[in-house]
């Protein structure tokens, strides 16, 4: 299983990127231009893999609107660490005035279990609602593990897209209460969320990915869980996670008939 394991994380050559037409391809951008709008951190993950550190590099391509359209990646966690990718969050990069997409360069730490630090970084006050947005991805497995997305935006505002082995396939959307919101925001926080490692990953095949995320106010975290618990994760962080499929109504959506 370990050579198995370590066979998915060696690294893949990066592929052209498609879909964008000639005079509207990403800019480059530096390390530095990339540093000043980043929102939220990118990394550590933990894991119980036995592996010393080592860094996963990503190219990344920022939309106009700063949220990540695409991401590949040239070593490290292939497929698990993309779902990742896409909660990151960026102030919009500019070229004469205007919002443009960008292609950028990010390097995410993979740690040992053993290095585990407790780190408490206290969860901020929401000021503006509007801007909150919480999401959760939970990826396919080897066998009919469901797999589906919500995207929950702080005017109550619930976008549900399902895509395998789920009551409802295909994008759903709905709307819950402020109260319902209140009380998802306040899991986050008896999580201490924001103390949290960018991810814990676990050293088995086969299973399924859930990354959870919460933005507002110009902060943003995210958690990616690959049997993360087996990993030195909280449990908390699935507490988080049901939490949002409940209060968010996809519940209902999600359940098999």
């Amino acid at each position: 299983m370990k050579g198995s394991l370590q066979w998915v994380l060696l690294g893949v050559s990066l592929g052209p990127l498609v879909g964008f037409p000639q005079d509207s391809r990403p800019v480059e951008v530096l390390e530095a231009e990339t540093a000043a709008h980043r929102i939220g951190d990118r990394g550590p993950i933990y894991t119980n893999l036995g592996h010393g550190p080592f860094a996963a590099t990503f190219e990344v391509v920022v939309g106009p609107d700063g949220k990540v359209m695409s991401a590949q990646t040239s070593n490290g966690f292939i497929s698990d660490l993309r779902p990742l990718c896409k909660t990151w969050r960026y102030k919009p990069f500019e070229r004469n005035g205007q919002p443009v997409a960008a292609r950028v360069r990010e390097s995410v730490t993979i740690l040992p279990i053993r290095e585990l630090t407790e780190l408490h970084v206290p969860f901020p006050e929401i000021h503006d609602w509007n801007s909150l947005r919480i999401t959760l991805s939970r990826s396919g497995c080897y066998g009919t593990c469901s797999s589906y997305e919500i995207e929950i935006h702080g005017d109550g505002t619930v976008l549900y897209d399902g895509h395998a082995y789920v009551g409802t396939r295909g994008k759903r959307k709905k709307r819950i209460s402020h109260a319902s919101l209140v009380k998802l925001v306040d899991t986050f926080r008896k999580a201490d969320y924001f103390s949290l490692a960018a991810g814990y990953v676990s050293g088995v095949t086969d299973n399924p990915t859930y990354v959870s995320s919460i933005s507002f106010d110009g902060v943003s975290k995210s958690v990616l869980d690959y049997v993360g618990r087996a990993a030195g994760m909280p449990p908390d962080v699935s507490y988080v996670e049901a939490a949002i499929d409940l209060l968010s109504g996809a519940s209902n959506w999600i359940r098999r008939k």
